[in-house]
């Protein structure tokens, strides 16, 4: 009965627009606690899905995706924002070690897109190498659960699945990337809540010192030149 609903002219055409619609808000939140300093990205995360989204986004226009299209569109467009914004407001340009390394395998895995010329294997590297920027930010939100945004991540996954809903028929090629979504937004989700549950059991007087041992690549978000806390 729910595949019928699915396959629904009206209820794939639906489903699309509201999913579009949805993943425009979802990246307002974020970028508001951006401007605002209560949100730091994990840089390097933004800079791999930024140059990720726009493969997903031409290899779905091959495949000949059509309401589900505008999902991929508005990922790419927003992504490409908070990229720009994550590096406008930090101070230093360098990337952690483990950042670089995962950026370089971004680097090498589009390459070999670009030569196999495939768009199954172009969503395969995407998937791939997107949720290894992901796992970065699923790092820093459990070690730091109010450097991210609750709003935003909770909007992609809920426009991911009306995006599922707008495909309307069993295609992996065009379902993967919006169930991805699903599982990468549930994961830092599900990463905040429980660095959350680990800071409630954690004596207040050793959250200065954890917070300082923090080795992750979010940056000072103050524009530079601008005074800094202590001054």
């Amino acid at each position: 009965m729910l595949h019928a609903i699915a396959q629904h002219p009206d209820v794939a055409y639906r489903a699309g627009l509201a999913s579009a619609l949805l993943s425009i808000y979802a990246f307002w939140p974020y970028i508001r606690d951006i401007l605002t300093n209560r949100t730091r990205p994990e840089r390097a995360s933004w800079l791999i899905w930024a140059l990720l989204s726009a493969v997903s986004l031409l290899s779905q226009v091959y495949e000949g995706a059509d309401r589900s299209l505008g999902f991929a569109a508005i990922q790419t467009a927003g992504t490409v924002i908070i990229c720009a914004l994550t590096f406008w407001k930090t101070t230093g340009l360098k990337f952690q070690t483990e950042d670089s390394q995962v950026l370089t395998a971004t680097a090498v895995g589009i390459w070999l897109w670009a030569e196999m010329e495939s768009a199954a294997y172009a969503l395969f590297v995407t998937i791939t190498m997107s949720m290894m920027g992901g796992l970065l930010t699923m790092k820093k939100a459990f070690l730091d659960p109010q450097s991210e945004t609750w709003a935003t991540w909770a909007a992609f996954f809920v426009s991911a699945l009306l995006a599922v809903v707008a495909v309307g028929r069993a295609d992996w090629l065009l379902l993967a990337y919006p169930l991805y979504v699903m599982a990468l937004s549930g994961g830092i989700m599900a990463c905040m809540a429980a660095g959350r549950l680990v800071q409630k059991r954690r004596p207040v007087a050793e959250e200065p010192e954890h917070r300082q041992q923090l080795t992750l690549s979010v940056m000072s978000f103050q524009r530079a030149g601008s005074p800094s806390a202590s001054e």
